[in-house]
């Protein structure tokens, strides 16, 4: 409704259809934020390197390509540093337990009784630098091949000088035989103690293992020793209980005098060795201090 004298109001025109909404991407400038990680990560690594104008990058070809055939892919594993190295490059230390990346093949025509040698590509945890280093299943350690140098390590030295001397005792008894008699008659008595060590060992295990049938056996003895007493008492009468108890005592009267007399005894032997002590200790004092004859002749 409108006003007396008023014109009606106009229709409002119609509004044109909006265009569909599109919702923003994460990150800066509509750019998702795997893309933003991954143009991140690009730079770092491709950071002071220089490419050339002409330069194509559909020109390259997969590493997949580019393997001899016949070579299998290295396998990537995650590690520890099993020793302390100084890194060639940067000069910074990557020790003991730091974990790293690393790449492993194993080598060809190499290995030791029978076990495999493998090779592990890494890098520098600060200069990102390639080092290498292979097993050493002769001495159960590593060596360091290139990129880096292991530090000075007195386990590994101990541990060398101990494999020489024993080196060189083998040598010394293979060559002198009386050498090798007298060390094998050692081994014979370090290999007989072993055995005494073992049979002790076993002998208590035994034992302790058992020793709960044990204190079965020993309880179950004593509940059948006072069962047989109580049935003998019941068939025994009142004389002769009496009789049994008397008997008893007797017995232990006689137990504890024998005890005194052998304390009395003891006492006894005691006082007398006191007393001859004594009396002669006396006996050398008094003629410690008499002159001698030749003496108060000589006064005179």
């Amino acid at each position: 409704a409108h006003r007396f004298g008023q014109p009606p109001p106009r229709p409002r025109p119609a509004a044109p259809p909006s265009a569909p909404t599109v919702a923003a991407m994460p990150g800066a400038d509509g750019m998702s934020s795997k893309f933003m990680k991954n143009a991140f990560v690009g730079w770092t690594f491709t950071a002071g390197l220089y490419y050339p104008p002409d330069f194509d990058s559909t020109k390259l070809m997969p590493l997949k390509h580019l393997r001899p055939k016949g070579q299998q892919q290295a396998m990537n594993i995650r590690m520890m540093f099993p020793f302390t190295m100084i890194c060639d490059a940067c000069g910074e230390y990557n020790y003991t337990g730091t974990k790293f990346t690393a790449r492993v093949e194993d080598i060809k025509h190499e290995c030791y009784l029978g076990i495999k040698v493998y090779r592990f590509y890494g890098r520098c945890r600060h200069c990102w630098a390639e080092f290498t280093f292979k097993t050493d299943p002769k001495n159960s350690d590593y060596t360091m091949e290139s990129g880096g140098k292991r530090t000075y390590e007195a386990w590994k030295d101990a541990d060398m000088m101990e494999a020489q001397l024993k080196a060189e005792k083998e040598k010394e008894a293979a060559e002198d035989q009386m050498k090798a008699l007298e060390q094998k008659a050692v081994d014979v008595q370090a290999e007989m103690q072993r055995l005494e060590d073992l049979d002790a060992i076993r002998t208590m295990n035994r034992r302790l293992g058992a020793r709960d049938q044990t204190i079965e056996e020993a309880l179950d003895f004593l509940f059948k020793k006072a069962e047989k007493e109580e049935a003998e008492q019941d068939h025994l009468g009142a004389g002769e209980l009496e009789e049994l108890e008397g008997f008893k005592f007797a017995q232990e009267e006689r137990r504890r005098q024998q005890l005194d007399e052998a304390v009395e005894g003891a006492g006894g032997t005691a006082d007398e060795e006191s007393l001859f002590g004594a009396a002669s200790s006396s006996a050398a004092s008094s003629s410690s201090s008499a002159p001698a004859p030749g003496a108060e002749g000589a006064s005179r």
